[in-house]
């Protein structure tokens, strides 16, 4: 009896799946750039801890990206995920590199990846894990061990 309890709760607690719209590899390259640039210029000016750099510049995204894509180039998928609040890093990173006077190639790349995402929100996707790495639904198919699974991160 009290287990059942137990996963009711487990169960009714999980948050739904966040929106996540398709980036290209081109993009990610662009992101990696600008995140990159925001945590050296952040570094370099700023004593804040590196837990506060890594946020301020995005580059706490970076890992995650970096497995999305290479997941996306092996299952030969069109779009890499890139979670909607996960854009919130990337304007965060454009914000503190002009406030740390990034260079301006690098910001106008960014203020065009924000334009850019913002058209595409509309267009959000579903999403599940695969091998423990976020894919789209609707591309991840089976793998060796089997389905993937839905995401409800």
């Amino acid at each position: 009896m009290r287990r059942r309890h137990r996963d009711r709760l487990h169960a009714d607690s999980t948050p739904a799946t966040p929106d996540a719209i398709a980036v290209t590899v081109q993009e990610i390259s662009t992101l990696v750039e600008i995140f990159e640039h925001a945590h050296a210029r952040i570094s370099g000016l700023s004593d804040a801890s590196k837990e506060t750099i890594a946020d301020a510049s995005g580059s706490i995204l970076l890992p995650s990206l970096f497995a999305r894509a290479g997941l996306a180039s092996i299952q030969k998928n069109r779009g890499i995920p890139l979670l909607v609040d996960e854009i919130g890093l990337l304007e965060a990173a454009v914000i503190n590199l002009e406030s740390y006077e990034g260079n301006e190639v690098v910001l106008v790349a960014g203020y065009e990846l924000l334009e850019e995402f913002a058209n595409r929100r509309i267009n959000g996707h579903p999403l599940c894990h695969v091998h423990g790495v976020l894919a789209f639904a609707d591309e991840a198919g089976e793998t060796a061990s089997g389905p993937a699974t839905s995401s409800r991160t």
